[in-house]
């Protein structure tokens, strides 16, 4: 019963990793132009994906702390990340000046939905946390 417990507490933290994989493979930002050089859009992509794997480190920690507090202050750190991956592409960073590119069309949509589930999932890690 314990185990279960365990793995269904990773689950945010696979979350935080398909935000992670998922924006530096399939959902990637525009590729490498003509003359090799990268985009604006690159920096936001590679800024997603650092985010990402703090988001899925933070859910990890949470998930085998036994301290309550610690397991509160991780998921509120894991939010927070999450609001400003949202923010990256577009709001906080620079992307590509034709909305038709692959950086709105594609990363952007898929960053928006997977940052949505980490912060709900932070919420619901700090909500069960407060209740016990």
């Amino acid at each position: 019963m314990k185990d279960k417990n365990v793995l269904l507490s990773l689950v945010p933290s696979l979350a935080g990793l398909l935000l992670a994989i998922g924006v530096m493979t399939v959902f990637s930002a525009c590729g490498i132009k003509d003359d090799g050089t990268f985009m604006h859009c690159h920096d936001a992509q590679i800024s997603v994906a650092l985010s990402g794997g703090c988001i899925a480190v933070f859910f990890a920690l949470a998930a085998f702390l036994k301290n309550r507090i610690a397991r509160i202050i991780f998921n509120v750190a894991a939010l927070v990340v999450s609001v400003r991956a949202f923010l990256l592409p577009g709001i906080l960073m620079p992307m590509c000046m034709m909305r038709t590119m692959r950086c709105y069309t594609v990363m952007q949509p898929f960053v928006r939905i997977m940052t949505v589930i980490c912060a709900l999932f932070a919420l619901w890690g700090i909500i069960r946390s407060l209740k016990k």
